[in-house]
């Protein structure tokens, strides 16, 4: 017969296999130091969808990535949006935000990625990861949408 003396037990070990509330990594202390300008290189072998060209979306190959960090808190601006989001102790970071860059479309960016530090004195920082792009021109006709999704990488100017 149990008598419920390892639910604590097993309610404590949950916790800790999860990394705290709600799966969600626990909270960075010791950040990485991902703060610096990077040009982003896409993946654009397989190019825009033809409904995202008629909107105008282009892969924003070329741009430039100013990432600002405070603690695990991210900030910059991709192709006129301003993106904001964290990183893990690990390195893992996720920005995503919304604007209205161009001709009354609005855009929704999210990256997603992984930074990897320097592996000696001297050496250069990267980025890898996703980009992730919702476009939408809003019409009284019912208006336009497309979605992107293009792997990028980066090193530290």
């Amino acid at each position: 017969m149990t008598s419920g003396r390892f639910a604590p037990f097993f309610a404590g070990l949950l916790l800790l296999t999860t990394g705290g509330c709600g799966g969600e990594a626990p909270r960075c202390t010791e950040c990485p130091a991902v703060e610096g300008r990077y040009r982003l290189q896409f993946d654009t072998g397989a190019g825009v969808p033809p409904e995202c060209a008629l909107l105008g979306v282009e892969v924003p190959t070329g741009e430039v990535l100013d990432i600002a960090r405070s603690g695990e808190n991210l900030t910059s601006r991709l192709a006129g949006v301003p993106v904001r989001g964290t990183i893990t102790t690990q390195g893992t970071f996720l920005m995503t935000g919304t604007g209205v860059p161009s001709a009354n479309r609005t855009d929704t960016l999210t990256l997603t990625g992984s930074y990897l530090a320097p592996l000696t004195d001297g050496g250069t920082a990267s980025i890898t990861g996703v980009l992730t792009g919702s476009y939408v021109r809003a019409s009284d006709t019912g208006g336009q949408r497309c979605n992107v999704s293009s792997p990028f990488s980066a090193t530290r100017d």
